[in-house]
């Protein structure tokens, strides 16, 4: 098991289902875990894919990836943060808004509305304009979003090639995950992320002062997380990218 440590980042390389109960009490949980992602390949079976997704017996192996993906949630759960956010399949979103729930969180729907979404397959029927997220929370958690705050919000999604984009298939966007941090995450506070990837979170933690603790299995990417994370720290702390706006209408 790697470890390294990059300013108030903690990066662990290594299965999340064995390094979480290594750990002690986090404040929060930022995580986008692994769904529709091929074993062999990227989410559309391209070159990309991530191989943490080898867990799995086949492409389609729903039943086995929702399993560990709720085991390394009940897992993080039991760190005790007191806000909770997970973008996740709406084939997911029921287990873990029920892990939640069990243990006497509030939970919220959060959709990511995306601005230019990739064209659909053909055959494929509806073009994927949205993903979607939980947000659970128990008493004493932090509020940064005021009175009327949308749970839906509108951004852009990474391209190949497009400046910021890593070699990742589900990368999502830094403002996206600034957003989840800003309104849910005190300044100074510890954010975990069981399943790190590419570092987004942990690159958003650092340009808005947070502590931050991910883990991913895979070295190719934890080695492009490190790399992402040092430079942030490198960076003023300011917003390196425009945030996009808030849709005002909240939903669902």
């Amino acid at each position: 098991m790697r470890r390294e440590v990059i300013g108030d980042a903690t990066l662990i390389l290594g299965d999340c289902r064995e390094v979480l109960p290594t750990l002690g009490r986090v404040d929060a949980v930022v995580t986008d875990p692994p769904y529709a992602v091929s074993v062999a390949g990227s989410a559309n079976n391209g070159p990309h894919g991530r191989r943490n997704l080898d867990f799995f017996a086949g492409d389609a192996d729903w039943a086995g990836m929702n399993a560990i993906v709720a085991t390394a949630m009940d897992l993080a759960i039991d760190r005790e943060p007191l806000s909770f956010v997970a973008w996740c399949s709406h084939r997911q979103i029921g287990f873990i808004n029920a892990a939640l729930e069990a243990r006497s969180y509030s939970t919220r729907m959060l959709v990511w509305k995306k601005k230019c979404p990739a064209p659909a397959a053909p055959g494929a029927g509806f073009v994927s304009a949205v993903e979607v997220g939980v947000y659970g929370y128990r008493s004493g958690r932090y509020w940064g979003g005021g009175q009327n705050a949308s749970n839906v919000f509108e951004a852009d999604s990474y391209r190949h090639g497009q400046p910021g984009k890593v070699d990742h298939p589900t990368q999502k966007p830094l403002s996206l995950i600034e957003w989840n941090i800003l309104t849910t995450v005190q300044e100074g506070s510890a954010v975990l992320d069981p399943f790190m990837g590419s570092g987004t979170t942990g690159v958003a933690c650092a340009r808005l002062g947070r502590r931050f603790i991910g883990c991913e299995i895979e070295p190719r990417y934890f080695d492009i997380a490190c790399r992402r994370i040092e430079e942030a720290y490198r960076q003023p702390r300011l917003f390196a990218e425009p945030r996009p706006q808030v849709v005002q209408e909240a939903m669902f």
